[in-house]
């Protein structure tokens, strides 16, 4: 399959590997593409490249079968060692050029005393040669975490660190380049930006065909790997199961949350599982950028795929007698346009941060909401603020393009709302527009997937 996306960390771990005498630290959950990146990035350095996937197993039989690996490639397969200290001090006196990659890391550490796996590595990276470098990747947010922390033995031994989080809309957008505009938007809103599962998705039926046979269908693709992340990453963790359905039902403030909790040891302890949930990438703390108070503050689920489950498909579990399609009509179609809706508005609050990252827009401070009225609730979807002022923007979801009466409404209640510090109105249209409205800036879908 041709790799898509993921130019920025290609980039980032290609010109480190290349260099010789370099040591990467990758870690991102399960499926979201890391061993692809590694292959992908071993095709454009020289010598020999090795990618091995540790096994739970001792640490010796790791090392024979890496060394049998190398070594086979060398000429000499009757050989082997038993620790990797030796292997790489081989190598490292070798006149090729070696670059190995071990993914799964955090799997070499459940047969072995984990602190002192860490120690082998340690001394392997300072030891380094020219001639060797060396990548560790693994899917375990929490122990490949802890390689960065002061009391680890890797602490400051990486010349690269990164965190592999899923692939943007502008990204997966490459997964989808048969569907048109609306379906490209629908998809990632439910697929969100995990290589794997946007590589199930069959361009030669309906966006809303694949909805139903890879996330509603039990054995569906997409919905094995909810049930994996659930079964590992949120299981893990006490209460985050309830706490994302909460979310998912639309509980999102602290209050609401632990009002969910009927157990007190779990409400005392509510700041510390959050911060563990956010740390494994399962929510996001957000807030509105003029408003920085803890009463302002909200959670939402991190992933697309999740947020879907929790929404959509938690009493499907209950229901297994009726069909997929039946329960798509009933229990998903009649709001999936107000679904979708509010993803979009996240992709447009992510266009601008792509304005900022190509550096077409170096005046951005901040990327957000914009909250105006506490008793009725009053948000502009988008919120841009510069040195000067704010911009706010209205999103649209729509069949039909937006209308000039429509915009007309929406900006005379914004002109009537007092004290606000707004520089420029606009609005983001999936659809576009009917016609132009002078002194009123206008993003259509098509313009947010072109990058212009």
């Amino acid at each position: 399959m041709k790799f898509i996306g993921r130019e920025k960390e290609l980039k980032a771990i290609t010109s480190e590997l290349r260099r010789g005498h370099a040591s990467v630290l990758l870690y991102g959950r399960r499926r979201f593409g890391k061993t692809w990146l590694i292959r992908e990035a071993m095709k454009s350095i020289s010598g020999i490249t090795i990618l091995y996937t540790c096994k739970p197993m001792s640490l010796e039989d790791n090392a024979i079968a890496l060394s049998s690996r190398i070594l086979d490639l060398l000429g000499l397969s009757p050989l082997s060692f038993t620790t990797f200290e030796q292997l790489f001090d081989f190598i490292s006196k070798r006149p090729e050029k070696f670059t190995i990659a071990m993914d799964e890391y955090q799997d070499l550490k459940q047969r072995n005393d984990s602190d002192y796996v860490d120690s082998v590595f340690r001394d392997i990276i300072d030891g380094l040669e020219d001639n060797v470098s060396i990548l560790l990747a693994g899917s375990s947010l929490r122990l490949m975490r802890s390689l960065t922390d002061a009391a680890n033995p890797l602490f400051e031994r990486f010349t690269l660190e990164l965190h592999l989080k899923e692939m943007n809309y502008l990204d997966s957008a490459g997964f989808y380049l048969p569907f048109n505009l609306k379906d490209r938007i629908t998809l990632y809103s439910i697929f969100g930006g995990i290589p794997l599962l946007n590589s199930m998705i069959n361009p030669a039926i309906s966006a809303e065909e694949n909805i139903i046979n890879l996330f509603i269908d039990e054995n569906g693709g997409a919905q094995n790997y909810v049930r994996g992340v659930i079964s590992t990453e949120v299981r893990s963790i006490p209460d985050a199961y309830t706490i994302l359905n909460a979310i998912g039902n639309g509980k999102k403030k602290y209050s609401e949350i632990e009002s969910c909790l009927k157990d007190e040891k779990s409400r005392n302890q509510l700041s510390r599982t959050l911060e563990a949930m956010i740390r494994a990438d399962l929510i996001r703390k957000r807030h509105p950028i003029n408003r920085k108070d803890r009463k302002s503050t909200f959670y939402e689920i991190a992933s697309n795929p999740l947020r879907f489950h929790y929404s959509y498909l938690t009493a499907l579990e209950d229901n297994i007698s009726i069909s997929a399609e039946v329960w798509y009509k009933q229990h998903v179609a009649p709001s999936l346009s107000t679904y979708i809706s509010y993803r979009f508005e996240e992709i447009a609050r992510s266009w601008f941060s792509l304005l900022t990252e190509k550096g077409i827009r170096e005046d951005i401070l901040d990327i957000g909401t914009y909250w105006f009225d506490d008793r009725k609730n009053g948000e502009f979807d988008v919120a841009i603020k510069t040195a000067q002022a704010y911009e706010v923007y209205e999103v649209k979801f729509l069949k039909d393009k937006l209308s000039l009466r429509a915009m007309d409404k929406e900006i005379e209640k914004i002109k009537a709302i007092e004290g606000l510090g707004i520089g420029t109105i606009g609005f983001i249209s999936a659809s576009g527009f009917e016609s132009s409205l002078p002194g009123i800036r206008q993003i259509t879908g098509e313009e947010l997937y072109s990058l212009a």
